[in-house]
């Protein structure tokens, strides 16, 4: 039987997160099978409102068996002309991750991946200056990692989706208007003292046109505006390797110091490339419906009463001049940290919970 809220999702990512238009070309990739039944629902909708749609299918399998036996002329192989024309000529770009293995690249060799990262990166580039929008598929291993049933999950997932993403923007408005003003965030908890230069530099309401599900406000910190220490405690996932905790020491906007129980890999990350050691982005997680961990960046970077932060390539609506080939998300939780989040010196979030008498709404 067809379940209706992929039917309403569908519609969600094509009429509203990417506001597809007659004669317009969308590319849609689906990174999984489990996901097709969401793909067969998107690509109904484009065809229906008249757009061109081309559809990919990529599996973690296929990525790994690329790996394994890809000589490194073939890993540093750069993107055909029919590739790059396609990223070209596209308006609009719609992603579902539902790979079947979360750790199916854990043993790759990172060197491997970040090597053909780097000559990918200009079709990412191209295809992030258009309309776009992500989304997770709830993945019968999604719900094992977020340690719930599959139907639990699944639910949990459409009422994290399936809002007034307008009347969310509407609700993220004063935060902005207070973000806008400030000189500095300073974050203090355990293990943090971390201060961040937001002087001048533009704020993003995100309610559900790039990230499905949504929920945060962000902006990209002066480069070189970073100062002292932070310890994100959300378990991660980047590159198929796990990270449970990582601490890291910034001056002058550049990681000098780092620690994690997954050392050696984190250090790996950190050399991709110079814009590996800064940060591109700076957020607060703004999301009421998502309150603990579920082991999933595109859910746990939301989390109300979290801040986030990218080290690496900025976005182009918050440029900070930062470029890298990696975007990765690090999440800290004030909640049971005692954490404290200042706004030019005055308390704003405590303990994850808003304190600030504009912001009470977010609780």
């Amino acid at each position: 039987m067809k379940d209706t809220r992929l039917v309403e999702l569908a519609q969600l990512l094509v009429n509203y997160s990417i506001k597809l238009q007659k004669g317009e070309k969308v590319l849609v990739i689906l990174y999984g099978m489990e996901g097709y039944p969401l793909l067969k629902e998107v690509y109904r909708e484009c065809v229906r409102v008249g757009a061109h749609c081309t559809y990919e299918l990529r599996d973690s399998e296929l990525v790994r068996l690329f790996f394994e036996n890809a000589t490194q002329e073939q890993i540093e192989n750069p993107p055909s002309k029919a590739r790059l024309m396609q990223a070209k000529e596209v308006d609009a770009m719609i992603q579902i991750l539902a790979d079947r293995n979360s750790s199916e690249l854990a043993n790759v060799d990172q060197q491997k991946m970040i090597a053909q990262r780097k000559v990918n990166k200009v079709v990412s580039d191209i295809l992030h200056k258009k309309r776009w929008v992500l989304f997770e598929y709830p993945t019968v291993v999604a719900a094992s990692n977020a340690k719930q049933s599959t139907e639990q999950w699944e639910d949990f997932v459409f009422q994290a989706c399936l809002v007034d993403w307008k009347k969310v923007g509407e609700e993220q408005q004063a935060l902005k208007e207070l973000l806008t003003l400030a000189k500095e965030v300073h974050i203090v908890a355990n293990k943090t003292d971390l201060r961040v230069n937001i002087e001048n530099q533009s704020w993003i309401k995100c309610n559900g046109i790039h990230n499905m599900p949504d929920g945060e406000i962000f902006t990209s910190p002066h480069r070189t505006g970073v100062n002292g220490n932070i310890h994100f405690n959300t378990p991660t996932q980047y590159m198929g390797k796990d990270f449970q905790w990582i601490s890291l020491e910034f001056k002058k906007g550049q990681v000098i110091g780092f620690d994690s129980d997954n050392k050696e890999e984190l250090k790996k990350i950190l050399n991709t490339d110079t814009g590996a050691r800064y940060l591109g982005e700076f957020a607060f997680g703004t999301n009421k419906m998502i309150q603990t961990p579920v082991n999933s960046i595109l859910f746990d970077e939301k989390i109300g009463g979290s801040n986030h932060m990218a080290l690496g390539k900025c976005y182009d609506e918050a440029p900070n001049g930062n470029d890298s080939s990696i975007h990765w998300d690090l999440i800290i939780r004030h909640k049971d940290i005692q954490g404290k989040v200042y706004l030019d010196g005055e308390l704003i979030q405590e303990n994850g919970i808003w304190v600030h008498p504009k912001l009470l709404q977010y609780n």
